[in-house]
């Protein structure tokens, strides 16, 4: 993880141990990955994850073929248009 004196590239804020939950797409699929051991920003809540998870995270991605979902969530699609019309 970073040092005590390091601090948050988006705002500036504090960093504290925490964990970060992350969406990625892959082909045309939303995977969520949760309680991944991070820094997290106390102000703006941006998580900085280690190059060794990041590492194991990049190994795990490329065998997600072989790993079964712990779940499968369903996920509201909404278009732009809908978005940007309001309602």
């Amino acid at each position: 993880m970073r040092n005590l004196d390091d601090r948050c590239d988006l705002c500036g804020g504090q960093l504290e141990p925490g964990t970060a939950t992350l969406e990625i797409w892959r082909k045309q699929q939303l995977m969520v990955i949760r309680d991944l051991p991070a820094d997290v920003c106390l102000q703006c809540h941006e998580p900085y994850l280690s190059p060794e998870t990041s590492d194991r995270l990049d190994r795990f991605m490329d065998t997600t073929e072989n790993v079964k979902p712990r779940q499968y969530l369903t996920v509201p699609e909404y278009s732009a248009l809908q978005a940007l019309e309001g309602t």
